[in-house]
């Protein structure tokens, strides 16, 4: 297999997970950030919390139990009253509250395409750390070929012993950034962990690095059209509306049923039933029909400004989404076989004695440059898509 082809898979495949390691595909880090990722159990109590306040719309005011007695008429009394809503103001605050449980249960499933969103720059944060990690290992096994060369040839008098001086440091250096760039993967590793709710000090092995699928523009505007947080914000407006209604019911007057027993004459001998009929009757004020409606154009402010702002930042990801493809096909059609092909020339000829160590040095450091370059045309394609899923508020890569 070509030279290119094979170090082009291994870039872009972040070599063979090791033993100690736990394989992670991508499906199963966004499935367990959906579950685990911190945010999650928080939407998933707000949401239970809107549910509680349903029964609190459908629970009638407490019934109230009276009992008297004295030594004049009525001897004795008891009874009891029951104070009823306005017709419909019970039903539209019932309404209000099952909204809210529509909107927290959008909120919820909202954060969860966040996570999702999350979930996925770590992971490829991670998958790009191992690339590299793939890259300046590959720089030291040069290196330490232009070392080797440089020695042969100082040993023959082909070459100054500042090119085996050169070629040492070079060697040296090659094998620190390594070290860096190892170190970088144990960090991301645990960062990862986090969204997944496993143990930080197990290292985790991403295996999936293909580049993401660009969806057509219109695909996405209708796919987030029904998003989570869109029909979160529809049904902010729709209680907000049932709010208002409740709110201006419920200053028609309230009535009080009553039923109550009492007692006359000797010792309270004669039993008469008694019934009632109170009316609360609000007078003055208007602030809760005056909040009401301030809430219904708050409701649909947010839900306009949320609107514009999903569609252009959708339109600005899709947009980076596309460069960052054709970038990274570039680096993998073109770009990486060139590299690969001018540093093993100029390994080469060094070795024949046709070129300077430093030119040599200059090949390397360039082909390293390039696939340093290809890694992060690769991580910008999945950090591009994650922004489109999150400026989209919904999954895009589900069938």
């Amino acid at each position: 297999m070509h030279l290119a082809t094979v170090a082009l898979l291994v870039i872009l495949n972040g070599g063979v997970p090791a033993p100690d390691r736990d394989a992670l595909t991508l499906e199963a880090t966004l499935a367990e950030a959906t579950a685990q990722a911190p945010g999650i159990a928080e939407t998933q109590a707000r949401e239970a919390l809107a549910r509680g306040e349903v029964e609190v719309a459908r629970t009638l005011p407490p019934l109230t139990l009276g009992l008297g007695g004295g030594g004049n008429d009525p001897r004795w009394s008891a009874g009891v009253s029951q104070k009823l809503p306005v017709p419909g103001s019970r039903a539209a605050r019932i309404q209000a509250a099952e909204q809210g449980v529509l909107s927290a249960e959008a909120e919820r499933r909202a954060r969860a395409t966040q996570a999702r969103a999350d979930a996925r720059k770590a992971y490829f944060s991670l998958v790009r750390a191992r690339q590299l990690v793939d890259t300046a290992t590959r720089a030291v096994t040069l290196a330490r070929q232009s070392e080797e060369a440089a020695r042969l040839r100082f040993e023959t008098g082909a070459a100054p012993e500042l090119d085996l001086v050169q070629a040492r440091l070079a060697r040296a250096s090659a094998e620190a950034q390594l070290l860096t760039q190892q170190g970088e993967v144990a960090a991301l590793s645990a960062e990862l962990a986090l969204f997944l709710g496993r143990d930080p000090r197990r290292a985790l092995e991403p295996v999936n690095t293909a580049p993401p699928r660009l969806l057509s523009l219109e695909d996405v505007l209708a796919r987030a059209a029904q998003a989570p947080l869109a029909q979160a914000r529809a049904a902010d407006v729709t209680a907000a509306e049932a709010t208002l209604r409740a709110a201006r019911r419920e200053r028609w007057p309230s009535p009080t049923v009553g039923v109550s027993v009492e007692g006359e004459g000797p010792r309270g001998a004669n039993a008469f039933l008694r019934g009632a009929l109170d009316f609360d009757v609000p007078l003055w004020g208007r602030g809760e029909v005056d909040r009401a409606e301030a809430s219904i154009r708050v409701a649909h402010a947010l839900a306009e400004e949320d609107r514009r702002r999903r569609v252009a930042e959708i339109v600005a990801a899709h947009e980076r989404l596309a460069a960052a493809l054709a970038a990274l096909e570039r680096f993998s059609a073109d770009i990486l076989p060139a590299a690969e092909t001018a540093e093993r020339m100029a390994l080469e000829s060094y070795r024949a004695g046709r070129t300077a160590l430093v030119s040599l040095n200059d090949a390397r450091r360039a082909a390293t440059e390039t696939r340093v370059q290809a890694i992060e045309a690769a991580f910008n394609a999945q950090t591009a898509f994650a922004a489109l899923e999150l400026a989209a508020g919904i999954a895009l890569d589900e069938k």
